[in-house]
């Protein structure tokens, strides 16, 4: 296992709740957390998470897992990858962790990012064009019929 899972732990969560960053990761602290990720794996990140002030173990591990880890590709996304998901989320729906996995080298996370930002919209304008080459299809057949009705001898 890479440690890595949407599963979350209720040690997460901390007394000093105040006292927690919210914001951007710093140099110093990816650093600190590849360090730490390299001696003791990519697990127990409640403990990892003490010798990086104010980041929680949750915090610590959605920025190896989404950001840091080696895994992790960062580029574009390929047609074949629009494709593949596109295709997945007509079968799976929503379910990114499934889809991610058709994806080696993504996460769910971006997954659902690029879903959200890019492949939503191309979705619904496929589907409009599909009604609408029905609607001219039938348009067709209607005219085909009513120009050439059915029992009319051709001369």
């Amino acid at each position: 296992m890479n440690g890595c899972s949407s599963s979350t732990s209720s040690s997460d969560t901390s007394s000093s709740e105040s006292s927690r960053i919210k914001g951007p990761w710093s140099a110093e602290e990816d650093r600190v957390l590849t360090r730490l990720v390299e001696r003791s794996g990519a697990r127990n990140w409640s403990l990892i998470s003490r010798y990086i002030k104010g980041r929680s173990g949750k915090s610590c591990r959605l920025r190896w897992c989404n950001q840091i880890s080696p895994d992790v590709e960062h580029r574009p996304f390929t047609k074949a990858e629009d494709e593949t998901i596109l295709a997945a989320h007509g079968v799976y729906g929503n379910r990114w962790a499934t889809i991610a996995k058709l994806l080696p080298g993504r996460t769910d996370n971006a997954v659902k990012n690029h879903w959200n930002s890019t492949l939503k919209r191309r979705a619904r304008e496929q589907k409009k064009e599909q009604k609408r080459s029905v609607v001219v299809d039938e348009e067709e057949v209607l005219t085909a019929l009513t120009l050439a009705p059915p029992g009319s001898g051709g001369g």
